[in-house]
This record gives C-alpha cells, sequence and structure tokens, in this order.
C-alpha cells in the first residue's frame, strides 16, 4: 500500500500543473456509459481562520481522486479564500447515491507562522450534480466540516460555490484528527532531521 505522504507529493505535483479549463471525459468511454469517468479541474473554498497547507480526495472503490493546493484562511468578513485550480481530479460522468470518498487535509491553527499543522480527515458523499460539470471542489466549514461537490451551474442548492453549505445539509461531513498520518508526518521529519544532522553534525547542537 502506498503512503500516505506518497499521495500527498502527488497532490502537490498536480498542483503545479496547468489547470484543465474544462471537465472531459477520460478513457474509452462515451456519456452514455454509466461507469464512464471524467477529469477535471480540483479546488477549495476555506471559511475557516485556518491556512490549508493541502488536501487530498480518495474515492472509496469508484475511481475518483485527486488534490488541492494551499487555500488561505477566510476574509474577516467571511468570504471564503480560495486556491488555485490543479489538474486533474477524476470523478464518473454520471452522479449516483453513495458516491463517497475519503478527504484529507492539513490545517494551521496555531497561526504562529512556524507550526507545520495536523493532519484530519473525513468521510463524505459527492453531493449530487448534473451533465455539464466544471471541476470537483472540497468546502472547508468551521468545526473541521468539509463539503465535496462538483460543479454543475444548476445552483440547485447541493452544489453552487456562490452558497456557503448550510449547517443542516446532509453532505457536510465533520472530520477528526488524522492520528495515524501524524505519526507519520512526525516520524518523516524527524528522519529527515537525522539526515541533516549526520551531514552536519553541528546543527544537532543548535537544539539543546
Amino acid at each position: 500500500m502506498k503512503s500516505l505522504f506518497v499521495s500527498a507529493l502527488m497532490a502537490i505535483c498536480l498542483a503545479i500543473l496547468p489547470g484543465c479549463n474544462e471537465s472531459t471525459v477520460v478513457g474509452a468511454h462515451s456519456n452514455d456509459d454509466p461507469d464512464a469517468m471524467m477529469s477535471g479541474d480540483v479546488e477549495g473554498l476555506n471559511y475557516t481562520p485556518y491556512y490549508v497547507d493541502r488536501f487530498i480526495i480518495t474515492g472509496h472503490d469508484n475511481g475518483i481522486e485527486g488534490g488541492g493546493p494551499n487555500i488561505d484562511p477566510a476574509r474577516p468578513d467571511h468570504i471564503p479564500a480560495q486556491s488555485g485550480g490543479a489538474c486533474c481530479g477524476t470523478f464518473p460522468v454520471h452522479w449516483r447515491p453513495g458516491l463517497k470518498v475519503t478527504v484529507r487535509w492539513i490545517a494551521n491553527k496555531k497561526l504562529d507562522g512556524h507550526a507545520w499543522g495536523s493532519w484530519y480527515k473525513a468521510d463524505a458523499e459527492v453531493a449530487e450534480y448534473g451533465l455539464r460539470t466544471g471541476g470537483m471542489f472540497v468546502i472547508f466549514l468551521p468545526g473541521d466540516r468539509i463539503k465535496v461537490m462538483v460543479r454543475d451551474g444548476n445552483a440547485n442548492g447541493h452544489n453552487s460555490v456562490a452558497i456557503r453549505p448550510a449547517d443542516d445539509d446532509s453532505y457536510v461531513a465533520v472530520g477528526k484528527v488524522d492520528d495515524e498520518a501524524n505519526r507519520e508526518e512526525e516520524e518523516r521529519h524527524l528522519r529527515n532531521f537525522g539526515s541533516v544532522i549526520k551531514a552536519d553534525p553541528s546543527i544537532g547542537d543548535l537544539r539543546q
């Protein structure tokens, strides 16, 4: 099984590639194929006061995947911050009930300019969408809550990026601290720091 942080690295690489202007059907499928997949930009909206370093989307055996770059905190007047588009996420052409994903993200809640932040995760169902799609969004809400949606322009209340999700939106999922990912991250930092000290032992003296 690939490490979570290999997946994170892939998400970063995706974030620096040019964005996909439109969602496109991928593979040899047609729009009539119930199993057809589509690719499109992945973006984030941040309604929280915390910096989101990155986020990763992993589908539950449905082919959905993607990731997005960092997002600034929301403005003091509660206007959400929006990330740039990362190319490309994949998702089914045809929405169906039960499209579940796991979203993992890093939120820096210390706001000190130095702390790395912590990994969080949430399992969510992708909100209903139509055939005219404009990319996949993850919306970050206070209380470690998220919503995953595919913008389709119909503004039906499930997937309009212009409308903040309601507190009783059934597609909003509550996340929690991802202890396993944070342990892996800490171990990775310790390994990297040990390599630096081995190359230059004097650096270790600075920690005394």
